[in-house]
């Protein structure tokens, strides 16, 4: 399962006017790629399911782990190979004012490369990645995209990444201003950073890197100069590339596989299926990594229904929200130096329930700490917190109010967003979101009270 309701959304509503245009974007990109050497062994056609709208199938063949799904010839792909070789690009940065304080990543240089090439490929269409950037989207579904009431209705989790995301594009966009806001474009004379490469463009620029990069050994890579332009400005590695009609394959949790450079080509092979195998016309999917729906959400703007890799986040924040809103534990005493000594020792990091392994090891020992507990002295705490693991399995009240509080506000943030007059797309993607967080924690709670009742008949 891929990109979600929101491509359902879309399809329903798009034009077949529209529906032409993505078809013609696409041919016009598979003649680029052959004739860039790409010779489609694989035999791969982007085909519209009802699941996650545009994929990728093959036609005539069949797969099975093992097999190869894409060998794409490096030449194809937008790496800092594709940046470095690109005169006009580097020639917008003079290396003289780069700042070793005011550094960007290397996905920050290539959304504004894809910025450059829009423009030259909206003014003249004479763009090297020109049918490349028409098949693009020209929106996004993360709730970065949200709309300031809609991000009023979402939880703290989710608002904590969106504004992180948020500072770190304006930052990344203000060090690109200040190297080439001063020029003016030789074709249409517009200045850089004011009437083109304009902020919102940017935004849009650099989703589309963020949601559609693959992850390469850039050291394989052969530059034409041994001498790197861009290296002083960046700050950090420059291991992802861009990678036309490979970005098409959506991404599942039950499937395994690798991509690597052999050669002359990156190629993506399909370690693992959770079927025998995969009939033509059957949509093949690659693995973007282990990551959960929380992940895929803030950074792709979609989720999966039962995605094997998923378990649900909570913050002393919430326990602190639990606990004034609980009226049996409301009435009790905590001490300060408890919330003082968990944050110091970073234990409320990767305090998390599971549906299948239960509550995380640092959750018990926070709610064991907070709830079960007397001491607020920081060496009997440390006595406590790293002692016997056996003595933190007494917090299931507590567990069990906690999950029954992030259920409740869930359903409430949900509420709060059916009360606005209409969603975004980026809002009902976030809204069916919560709703799965909701049905993820209501099967946990299940979980544990079917554990709670075979323990208590086994006694």
């Amino acid at each position: 399962m891929g990109r979600t309701q929101r491509l359902r959304r879309r399809q329903a509503s798009e034009s077949p006017t529209v529906d032409a245009h993505k078809s013609n974007s696409l041919q016009a990109l598979y003649v680029q790629l052959h004739a860039q050497g790409w010779q489609n062994s694989t035999q791969l056609s982007a085909h519209s399911y009802v699941q996650t709208g545009r994929g990728l199938c093959s036609k005539r063949r069949s797969f099975v782990a093992g097999n190869e799904l894409i060998r794409l010839p490096v030449e194809c792909l937008i790496s800092i190979a594709t940046l470095e070789a690109d005169q006009a690009f580097k020639g917008l940065f003079n290396k003289d004012l780069f700042d070793k304080d005011a550094r960007i990543s290397f996905q920050a240089l290539i959304a504004c490369y894809l910025m450059h090439q829009k423009h030259l490929h909206d003014c003249s269409q004479n763009s090297d990645i020109g049918v490349y950037l028409d098949t693009l989207p020209r929106s996004y579904t993360t709730p970065y995209f949200c709309t300031i009431p809609e991000l009023q209705c979402l939880p703290e989790s989710v608002l904590e990444r969106t504004v992180s995301q948020n500072r770190q594009i304006r930052d990344y966009y203000e060090i690109l201003k200040t190297l080439v806001g001063s020029q003016y474009c030789e074709g249409c004379g517009q200045r850089y950073c004011q009437e083109i490469w304009t902020l919102s463009e940017y935004r849009v620029a650099y989703f589309a890197v963020n949601t559609r990069s693959v992850y390469l050994n850039a050291r394989l890579l052969k530059l034409q100069s041994s001498k790197s332009h861009f290296q002083p400005l960046l700050s950090g590695n420059t291991n992802l590339a861009l990678a036309p009609f490979l970005d098409l394959f959506n991404h599942s949790d039950a499937v395994q596989t690798t991509a690597e450079i052999q050669g002359q080509d990156y190629v993506v092979t399909l370690n693992g299926l959770p079927i025998p195998e995969l009939k033509p016309y059957d949509q093949l999917y690659i693995s973007y990594g282990a990551l959960t729906n929380f992940k895929l959400l803030t950074e792709y703007g979609f989720w999966l229904k039962g995605n094997a890799h998923d378990y649900f986040e909570v913050s002393l924040l919430d326990i602190e929200h639990m606990i004034k809103l609980n009226k049996t534990l409301a009435t009790q005493t905590y001490h300060r130096n408890i919330f003082k000594f968990i944050r110091e020792h970073n234990l409320c990091d990767q305090m998390f329930v599971h549906l299948d392994d239960g509550c995380s090891h640092n959750l018990r020992v926070v709610l064991h700490l907070i709830f079960k507990q007397q001491a607020y002295f920081p060496n009997l705490l440390n006595q406590i917190a790293f002692g016997d693991v056996d003595q933190f399995d007494n917090v299931q009240p507590e567990l069990a109010y906690l999950v029954a509080h992030k259920i409740s506000e869930y359903q409430i943030f949900a509420g709060e967003l059916d009360k606005l007059p209409q969603l975004t797309e980026s809002g009902a993607v976030a809204r069916s979101y919560l709703m799965e967080c909701v049905r993820y924690l209501n099967d946990f709670e299940a979980a544990q009270c079917a554990l709670v009742s075979d323990f208590h008949n086994e006694e």
